[in-house]
C-alpha cells in the first residue's frame, strides 16, 4: 500500500486551499459532496476516482481539472506533483456567480466536470495567485479580496471551458453553447431564430433541439428570458423610465414592451416595479433564481 496523507477538510463554508508541493510520497485528498473542486495542476500527475469499483481517471500537468461536485471522490497526487486545489462549498460558489445572464451561462457550464489544458502564465494564474496570497496573509479585508478573486477565477474558467466547448463544432452541446454566446450578444436586436440558425450554419430544427436539450427552452423562449431578466434588473435597480427601458432593450414601441412583459410576468412593468419596491425595501435583490 502506498503511503498516503489525508489533509483535514475545512469545516467553514469558505473555499479550502491546499498547496501540493512536490510530495515525497503519494498524497490523497477526499473531495466532499456539496462542494466544487478546482485543481490547478502545474506538473506531475493525479488520479481521480469515486470508489474502488469506479474506473480511475488520470490527469497530467499542466492541466485544469474542475469537479462540479466532489461526491466523496478521492484525488491522489503522485510523487513530485505540484499544484493548487480549491474546495468551494456550494454556498460560496453561488455567491461568487454574477446575478446576470453571464452568471447563468457560467452556472450551466460549471455544472459539469471539466478537464482543460492549462496555460500556466495565462489569465487564470493571476487571480489564483492573488487568492492564495490573501488566504495565507490574512490581512483585514481578506475575505472580500478572496471573494473577488474567486469570481475572477470562475469567470476565466468559464471562458476557457466555453472556448473548448465551442471548438467541438457540430456537437449538440457545442451548438447550444455557441447559440448562448450569440444570444447574450444579440438578444436586444430581436433577430428571428432563423438568423441565429443561419449564423451557426444549421437548420432551425437542429438548433431548436440542441437548445431545448441544454436549457429546457426553445431558442425563442431563451431569447425572451434574457430580455426579461434584463428588464427586471433595470426596473428594480434603476429609476429609469419604462419607455427608456423599452428602448434600451431594443423594443421600438414601449407599448409592445409592456405587452411582452405582462405576458411573461402577469403584471405590466409599472405595477411590477411598485410591487417590488413595497416588498423589497429591506432586502437586496438577487435574480439568480428568476425563471
Amino acid at each position: 500500500m502506498p503511503n498516503t496523507h489525508r489533509p483535514s477538510r475545512p469545516s467553514r463554508p469558505t473555499p479550502g486551499l491546499y498547496l501540493i508541493k512536490s510530495p515525497l510520497s503519494r498524497v490523497a485528498y477526499t473531495l466532499p459532496a456539496g462542494a466544487a473542486h478546482l485543481l490547478w495542476l502545474e506538473y506531475g500527475a493525479v488520479h481521480l476516482r469515486r470508489n474502488v469499483a469506479e474506473a480511475t481517471s488520470e490527469h497530467a500537468g499542466p492541466r485544469i481539472v474542475w469537479c462540479a461536485d466532489g461526491g466523496g471522490r478521492e484525488l491522489v497526487a503522485e510523487v513530485g506533483t505540484r499544484g493548487t486545489l480549491l474546495s468551494i462549498p456550494a454556498s460560496a460558489l453561488f455567491q461568487a456567480m454574477p446575478t446576470t445572464p453571464i452568471g447563468e451561462q457560467m452556472q450551466r457550464t460549471l455544472s459539469q466536470d471539466l478537464d482543460l489544458a492549462a496555460d500556466l502564465s495565462g489569465a487564470m494564474a493571476r487571480p489564483l495567485q492573488g487568492f492564495t496570497r490573501e488566504r495565507q496573509i490574512g490581512e483585514p479585508g481578506a475575505d472580500i479580496a478572496t471573494s473577488t478573486y474567486l469570481t475572477l477565477l470562475l469567470l476565466h474558467l468559464w471562458r476557457l471551458a466555453r472556448k473548448d466547448i465551442v471548438n467541438l463544432g457540430g456537437a449538440p452541446q457545442g451548438l447550444s453553447e455557441r447559440f448562448i454566446v450569440l444570444a447574450a450578444q444579440r438578444a436586444r436586436d430581436h433577430r428571428p431564430v432563423e438568423d441565429y440558425a443561419r449564423d451557426l450554419n444549421v437548420s432551425r430544427d437542429r438548433l431548436g433541439s440542441a437548445v431545448k436539450r441544454a436549457t429546457g427552452l426553445s431558442p425563442r423562449g431563451y431569447l425572451h428570458r434574457l430580455l426579461l431578466r434584463d428588464a427586471i434588473e433595470l426596473l428594480t435597480n434603476t429609476g429609469m423610465p419604462i419607455s427608456q427601458i423599452a428602448f434600451r432593450l431594443g423594443f421600438a414601441d414601449p407599448a409592445y414592451f409592456t405587452r411582452f412583459f405582462k405576458r411573461e410576468v402577469g403584471q405590466n412593468p409599472g405595477a411590477f416595479r411598485k410591487s417590488y419596491d413595497r416588498k423589497e425595501t429591506s432586502k437586496p435583490s438577487s435574480f439568480a433564481a428568476w425563471p
